[in-house]
């Protein structure tokens, strides 16, 4: 029997041009054959370009297709946080209620939604409770007050001019009086809360009203230098009485909070369908970390606790929930330096959804 022999060795691969193209070729000799192969390199270069073609067709339509499916897996995997999310933001004082299905979610996102939930209620319960409480302790203080106030008022027509018991009797009308605005603001306030506040509309002329406010300001700050730049005929429909009380809050503070030898400006104007009012006085700068609670229910600043001015920090979130109950917003603005300034923004007039809840007595 034969042996197999040993193989040539592969010759240098050289590259040669024919009349038909380019070739490359090899050989291989052995002590009985000589091997020559030659491969046309057009045709390599036929099947590099198809397979290059198709890779550049099918990895950018790979990866579209792997993007889809990702973000399809990963919005399915996130729906109940983008659930929980969007019922945070309906959440309000008065939206409480707002709760998060768990049927069709995953198991993993069921028990994270059941405690959301069940921190939605306590939370709806507690607030529900507290501002229960406000409004019984305000009615029921209500009553008494006006009693003791009309017996203080009788009691006080009795007493000998001048007496001791005569300065005695006005001290403690004075403070029964401070008392009952005080009752009336926490009564407006939870019923703000549980959005009852009665609106009695009419169309108001707000440039008339705000020229009768400030001819006050001489009157109670004589030092002060009053600027005014009212707009005539600025008409708004709302409820006079307690927009007056939103102003006159505005400018006894622009006065309470005032500089020695200060000013006080008066500024309105239209902008498309709204109206604006700007009070600003010189001042003492509100220090940033104070800025954001500046419509907190019994805040009071660092320079009214320091200069003793009087208050208990209700007027300014009243105001806001009035004139959030009319439409519009109140805001802190960003003046120059020694400067403050609230901006009272007033539709001219009220939706028809308001104008619906306003005849409920709800807003």
């Amino acid at each position: 029997p034969g042996r197999f022999r040993q193989p040539g060795r592969l010759s240098k691969l050289m590259t040669q041009s024919t009349n038909t193209g380019f070739w490359r070729v090899g050989a291989v000799a052995t002590s009985d054959i000589d091997i020559a192969i030659a491969v046309n390199l057009r045709t390599i270069e036929a099947e590099m370009n198809a397979i290059r073609n198709a890779y550049l067709v099918s990895i950018p339509l790979l990866l579209v297709l792997i993007a889809i499916g990702a973000w399809w897996l990963s919005g399915n995997a996130l729906k109940p946080i983008h659930e929980v999310t969007a019922t945070l933001r309906r959440v309000t004082a008065k939206g409480l209620d707002q709760r998060v299905p768990t049927s069709g979610s995953d198991r993993e996102f069921v028990e994270l939604l059941q405690v959301f939930n069940q921190m939605m209620e306590r939370l709806d319960r507690s607030f529900t409770q507290a501002s229960r409480f406000s409004a019984d302790a305000a009615h029921e203080l209500k009553t008494p007050l006006s009693i003791l106030q009309g017996e203080l008022e009788r009691t006080l027509q009795a007493a000998a001019p001048g007496s001791e018991l005569q300065q005695r009797l006005s001290r403690l009308l004075d403070e029964v009086r401070h008392l009952s605005a005080i009752v009336r603001k926490l009564l407006l306030l939870s019923l703000a809360d549980a959005g009852q506040i009665r609106l009695h509309t009419t169309q108001v002329d707000l440039s008339e009203l705000l020229a009768d406010l400030v001819s006050d300001i001489d009157l109670l700050a004589p030092d002060l230098k009053v600027q005014v730049q009212i707009v005539r005929g600025l008409q708004v429909q709302a409820d006079q009485a307690f927009l007056i009380q939103v102003l006159q809050n505005l400018i006894d503070n622009a006065i309470k909070y005032n500089l020695p030898q200060g000013w006080v400006r008066v500024e309105t104007g239209r902008r498309q369908q709204t109206i604006f009012v700007t009070v600003s006085n010189s001042s003492r700068d509100i220090p940033a970390s104070e800025r954001s609670r500046i419509f907190d229910r019994f805040h009071r600043g660092t320079l009214a606790r320091t200069q003793s001015i009087e208050g208990l920090g209700l007027g300014l979130s009243l105001s806001r929930e009035i004139v959030y109950a009319h439409g519009g917003n109140l805001t802190l603005d960003s003046p120059p330096a020694g400067q403050t300034a609230f901006t009272l923004t007033l539709p001219t007039e009220l939706s028809d959804s308001r104008k619906q809840n306003v005849c409920m007595g709800r807003f």
